[in-house]
């Protein structure tokens, strides 16, 4: 089952925001098949702070730790990033942050592991007023949830 939470989340200083930005997060897990792939559809929009030019997204795994790697993929159009979080399962280190600079609508996150076994992660996204997610942080949907595996 899938949990939305929105709070402060300080880590984010990795991509330019400052410590108490409200984050976007989708925790969520991934079933044992190998090819278990959660997607979301998340939507970038001008709040007041200006017209978003781009998409900063990481994913972190949580305990338990298994063997496989967690890793998100961001999608606009032709334009595809990627980022894997190799670190150990539950520390404080995501993926590295991975930025689509695809402007305002709806942009594409899936949610994917190397190897069978079940994975729970915490998906964080952001639309920003700039490109490769510089600028400030500018209207962020809630995550549309299209497949959960």
């Amino acid at each position: 089952m899938k949990n939305r939470v929105i709070g402060a989340f300080g880590v984010l200083a990795g991509i330019g925001l400052a410590p108490g930005v409200l984050a976007h997060t989708q925790g969520g897990s991934l079933g044992s098949p190998a090819a278990a792939t959660d997607y979301y559809t998340v939507t970038c929009s001008d709040d007041g702070n200006g017209a978003p030019l781009s998409l900063a997204a990481q994913v972190q795994d949580l305990l338990p730790a298994g063997s496989a790697l967690v890793s998100v993929t961001a999608k606009k159009g032709n334009a595809v990033t990627h980022s894997t979080d190799i670190g150990t399962d539950g520390d404080a280190n995501p993926s590295p942050v991975v930025y689509l600079n695809g402007g305002a609508g709806v942009y594409d996150l899936m949610v994917s592991k190397s190897r069978s076994g079940a994975e729970t992660y915490t998906l964080t996204f952001h639309c920003m007023t700039g490109t490769n997610g510089t600028g400030v942080h500018t209207g962020t949907s809630d995550p549309g949830v299209r497949q959960n595996q």
